[in-house]
């Protein structure tokens, strides 16, 4: 990005209709040294950069002619070129990403995003001093947000709890009415096609809300053996999950989203450990053997047409048996996958 700090002020001084010699006066320097400004041999001290911009009225951006809305089209491309590869190249996201950082450095979108990419890919010790710089110097509320968040999921993995505590006691208390954005604001002023496309993605952000809030509410209870309580939390996770399901039937169309299936038998399998903690067993089996039903059959389409289970049995069921034990099923017989 080219700095035309002299043009600038030319530009600034004439639409003033100020020589050379008056605006030097009026900012007690001397005529050469607005004449070199305007001339590119030199730049104003940084103490005068601000006092420049309050005589002309002008921002600090428009004083260097820093054009926001450019730049950030070449942020959005960079990053949707990373993107292409997230999943399939790690290595080449990452790649494209640290050269964005060298066209333009400590850049917050671009490291919030390489920091994204090193979490989800298991590269701890490059995420964490991103992850540190951004929650230092971000200015962005949600990326700083974002940040702390991560950095607490790292801190926590290096079993550093307090620490991880104390970053999200820092972050705000928001509650999400208070932000007038657009998917609400649609949804509740606009009419017609427009209400109803950001009404249905409202509608779907608002069930996972639900859902995961139930189930994460389970998740305190159980950590605080108050095993009726969370009982009770599963249930209504569950109840939450089917009220919006397709059909009963279990099939991988009967589900909103891909996604929900999971959620779907951990419902049960965590009912399972709550009721078998409260001496439930045969009950417990009776969830334990749900849940498993749900995990062979809703990865299947209902034509017959894909059966993605099969094709990676191990992706789904490793994830059941590692639940299975920490729900402390274990006693209710092997795990059955």
């Amino acid at each position: 990005m080219d700095i035309n700090l002299g043009t600038k002020i030319r530009e600034l001084r004439k639409m003033r209709n100020l020589t050379q010699e008056e605006l030097a006066e009026k900012l007690n320097i001397s005529n050469q040294a607005v004449s070199k400004w305007e001339n590119g041999t030199c730049y104003p001290d940084m103490a005068q950069i601000p006092v420049l911009a309050n005589f002309f009225g002008v921002s600090l951006d428009e004083l260097f002619c820093y054009d926001v809305a450019q730049l950030n089209k070449k942020i959005d491309a960079i990053i949707d070129a990373a993107k292409n590869f997230f999943w399939s190249a790690p290595e080449k996201c990452a790649e494209i990403y640290l050269n964005g950082l060298k066209e333009y450095p400590a850049n917050e979108r671009i490291l919030a995003e390489l920091l994204d990419v090193y979490i989800q890919h298991g590269t701890q010790e490059k995420a964490i001093p991103i992850a540190e710089q951004l929650v230092g110097e971000a200015k962005d509320l949600f990326i700083q947000c974002r940040a702390k968040a991560n950095l607490a999921s790292l801190y926590l993995k290096a079993d550093r709890y307090e620490d991880a505590k104390n970053l999200i006691d820092s972050l705000p208390e928001m509650y999400p009415y208070m932000l007038c954005d657009k998917m609400r604001e649609s949804s509740y002023q606009l009419k017609g096609e427009d209400r109803l496309k950001w009404a249905k993605d409202w509608k779907i952000i608002e069930i996972q809300e639900l859902y995961i809030a139930c189930a994460l509410e389970g998740h305190g209870y159980w950590e605080t053996k108050q095993y009726e309580n969370a009982l009770v939390s599963m249930e209504q996770y569950r109840r939450v999950l089917e009220m919006f399901m397709k059909s009963d039937e279990i099939y991988e169309d009967s589900y909103l989203w891909s996604g929900m299936q999971t959620h779907h038998w951990c419902a049960y399998l965590y009912a399972a450990g709550c009721l078998n903690k409260l001496g439930r067993k045969d009950e417990a089996k009776e969830k334990m053997e749900r849940a498993k039903y749900i995990l062979l059959h809703a990865w299947v389409k209902k034509d017959g047409s894909a059966n993605y289970f099969a094709e990676n049995p191990e992706r789904y069921t490793d994830p059941f048996r590692e639940y299975y034990s920490e729900w402390e099923l274990d006693d209710l017989g092997p795990c059955p996958l």
